[in-house]
């Protein structure tokens, strides 16, 4: 029985996968974060989280979700990270002209077109300003029943035009509250 055929860009992903192993390009890294840092950012494909912050493989964790919001599942890969893996700072970056930026309120209602009436009621977690956002992102951190004492926490904002951070929240610690 032959292979099952697959979209080109699945062709694409394992040929350069295979490229990858061949050149010996990966390499064993120690599972902590060599910074002990999390970054919370968007899942935008526009934003290279290693490049805007002159990291290396192996440095962070990052913590992909639409619109960089500090959700359940992010509270849940947080903990994780913090108590088992050893980071003590988040980094909080969202991003101009991002998806969840809805200030007439209207992506629930293009949801609901694609994905039924009940999509109207489901938390997107939009927002009107980014740097809103990243402040109440980061006091959800701030009071977060899970937090380890030491954690450090940062909100920032990165222009995607140009690829400058803005930083909305300076790093804070429970001695140092926004």
């Amino acid at each position: 029985m032959s292979a099952p055929d697959h979209e080109p860009v699945f062709a694409q992903l394992e040929a350069a996968n295979a490229a990858y192993v061949a050149d010996g390009a990966h390499r064993e890294l120690p599972v902590r974060p060599a910074r002990r840092l999390s970054v919370v950012t968007c899942m935008d494909a526009r934003i290279d989280v290693y490049a805007a912050l002159g990291l290396d493989l192996g440095d962070v964790h990052v913590i992909r979700t639409a619109g960089a919001r500090v959700t359940d599942d992010v509270l849940r890969s947080l903990a994780l990270s913090t108590h088992v893996l050893g980071t003590n700072q988040v980094a909080v970056i969202a991003h101009t002209d991002c998806g969840l930026h809805d200030p007439e309120g209207r992506l629930p209602d293009q949801l609901a077109e694609k994905l039924g009436p009940g999509a109207r009621d489901r938390e997107w977690h939009t927002f009107t300003d980014p740097e809103d956002a990243v402040r109440s992102d980061c006091e959800r951190l701030r009071v977060w029943e899970d937090r380890p004492a030491d954690l450090r926490v940062a909100g920032y904002v990165l222009d995607i035009t140009d690829g400058r951070l803005h930083c909305a929240v300076p790093p804070l610690t429970d001695a140092n509250p926004t």
